[in-house]
């Protein structure tokens, strides 16, 4: 079943066989395993996380998602879509500095 559940100050999915109606409905959440919303595992996949270089970059969110995509491609079941994303934002960059320099 699908949900989540809030508890310290993060959403944690409800990723649980047992008796967890209650969990899901942020009543406990102590059999809650993976935290999917709050620091994925695909998120920390070196000594720092892909947000935390954005931010100190001070990158627009076209330039953070090119980074993002690319960072974080060989950690999905999809890495080509991944891929493919931080194209079309590179892409759009690409086009918008072509744009302005005109």
């Amino acid at each position: 079943m699908f949900g989540y559940c809030f508890r310290d100050d993060a959403w944690l999915d409800a990723d649980v066989a047992d008796d967890s109606i209650g969990s899901r409905r942020g009543n406990g959440c102590d059999s809650m395993s993976k935290e999917k919303v709050n620091h994925p595992s695909h998120y920390n996949q070196g000594k720092i996380e892909v947000i935390d270089a954005i931010e100190d970059w001070d990158l627009n969110f076209c330039e953070g998602n090119v980074i993002k995509y690319v960072a974080r491609h060989r950690h999905k079941a999809e890495p080509l879509e991944d891929l493919k994303k931080a194209k079309w934002y590179l892409e759009r960059l690409i086009d918008r500095i072509e744009d302005e320099s005109r």
